[in-house]
C-alpha cells in the first residue's frame, strides 16, 4: 500500500513537471534547432525541473505538517496563511538559487532565470494555497469528528442516567400495588412481578446508543405500561395503532420510555380527567400524542428526556424529532428508521 502511494505520488510530480515545463516554454518559446543534441537537452531540463517540482511539493508537505504541530489553524487562521505562504516562497527562492549554483549551465539566460523563478513561485503560491486549504479541512473534519464523538458521549451519559434514576415513588407505588395484588389475585401478581422484572432488566442494562427494532420497544413500552394501568387503572388510557408492516423499522432505544414518562409525569391523573397516549405512525414517524392536565403544583423540568433524544437523533439520522405543544395536546414525532 506504501508503495503504491508513493508511486502514485511520484506519477503526479512528473505530470505536474511536465505542465510546469511546457508553461516555461511558452513563456519563453526559445528557438530550438532539431538537432541530435535536442532531446538531450530538453530531457535535461525536464528533468531539473521535476527535481524542483518534487522538491518545492515534498517541502510544501513537511512544511504544512510542521505548522499544524507548532502553528495550528485555531491559534489564527490569517496568521497561519501569512505564515505558510511566506516559508515556502523563501522556501522556493532557496531551491532555485541552489540549483543555479549546482546546475549554473542550465540558467545562463539572465532573462529565462527569472521567468522560471517568478513560474516557479506562481507553482509555490498555488500548491501552498491547496496544501493550506487541505491541512484546514483535515483539521477541521478533525474537530467535527471529536465534536460528534463528544456529543455521542454526552447523550449516552445522559441515557444511562436517566435509565438509572429510578423514581422512588415509581418503585415505592409498584411495590404497595404488588401488595395487595397478593392478596387479591395472586395470579395477577405474578404477572405483575414478571413485568417488574422485565423492566428493571432492561433499565439496568448497559446499552450503546444503537437502533432497536420497533416491535421490541413497543414489547417492552407494554409492560412498562402494565405497570402504570394496575395503578391508575381507567384514569390511564393508552392507545398503539401501529402497521404490522413498519414493526421491523427501527428507533433509538428508550425514546418509548422517556416519552411516556415524561406525559405521565407532567400530567395530572383521575378519573375525572383521565391522561389518554396515544401511539400511532404518521408519514413514517412514530407519534406519541397525550392529552394535557395541568398538575395545580407542577415539578421543574430540566427537559433533559427530550433534550437527549433530539441529541440522539442527531447522530442516528438527518431527520429530527418534532414536538408540537397547545394548550390541550402534547405531541411528540420521532422519525422510524431503516
Amino acid at each position: 500500500m506504501i508503495l503504491k502511494n508513493i508511486g502514485f505520488k511520484f506519477i503526479g510530480y512528473f505530470i505536474i513537471g511536465i505542465v510546469f515545463y511546457l508553461i516555461l516554454l511558452f513563456i519563453n518559446p526559445w528557438d530550438y534547432e532539431l538537432t541530435p543534441s535536442l532531446f538531450i537537452e530538453m530531457s535535461g531540463e525536464l528533468f531539473v525541473t521535476w527535481l524542483g517540482v518534487i522538491l518545492i511539493m515534498e517541502s510544501g508537505f513537511i512544511i504544512t505538517k510542521k505548522l499544524d504541530e507548532y502553528f495550528p489553524w485555531r491559534s489564527s487562521i490569517v496568521k497561519r496563511i501569512l505564515v505558510q505562504l511566506s516559508v515556502q516562497i523563501v522556501l522556493v527562492s532557496l531551491i532555485f538559487f541552489i540549483l543555479k549554483l549546482l546546475m549554473p549551465y542550465l540558467f545562463t539566460d539572465t532573462t529565462a532565470f527569472r521567468q522560471s523563478f517568478a513560474t516557479g513561485v506562481i507553482l509555490s503560491l498555488l500548491l501552498s494555497t491547496i496544501f493550506t486549504a487541505g491541512s484546514f479541512f483535515i483539521q477541521w473534519n478533525e474537530a467535527t469528528i471529536r465534536a460528534a464523538k463528544y456529543e455521542k458521549k454526552v447523550a449516552q451519559a445522559e441515557l444511562e442516567h436517566l435509565k438509572r434514576q429510578i423514581n422512588p415513588h415509581f418503585l415505592f407505588n409498584n411495590f404497595s400495588t404488588l401488595a395487595s395484588l397478593i392478596e387479591e389475585d395472586p395470579q395477577l401478581a405474578v404477572e405483575y412481578v414478571q413485568r417488574l422484572s422485565i423492566i428493571y432488566r432492561h433499565v439496568l442494562k448497559d446499552e450503546e446508543l444503537h437502533i432497536v427494532p420497533l416491535h421490541d420497544e413497543l414489547d417492552f413500552i407494554n409492560s412498562y405500561l402494565f405497570l402504570y394501568k394496575m395503578r391508575y387503572q381507567e384514569s390511564l388510557i393508552v392507545t398503539v395503532d401501529i402497521p404490522e408492516d413498519l414493526m421491523q423499522k427501527g428507533i433509538a432505544t428508550a425514546t418509548m420510555q422517556l416519552l411516556v414518562e415524561n406525559a405521565i409525569k407532567h400530567n395530572s391523573i383521575s378519573r375525572q380527567n383521565p391522561l389518554k397516549i396515544e401511539i400511532f405512525t404518521e408519514d413514517n414517524f412514530i407519534v406519541i400524542r397525550n392529552n394535557v392536565n395541568p398538575i395545580i403544583n407542577p415539578v421543574d423540568s430540566t427537559g433533559i428526556g427530550l433534550r437527549n433524544i433530539s441529541y440522539r437523533y442527531n447522530l442516528l439520522s438527518k431527520k429530527s424529532i418534532k414536538i408540537e405543544h397547545s394548550e390541550h395536546t402534547f405531541l411528540v414525532k420521532v422519525p422510524l428508521l431503516d
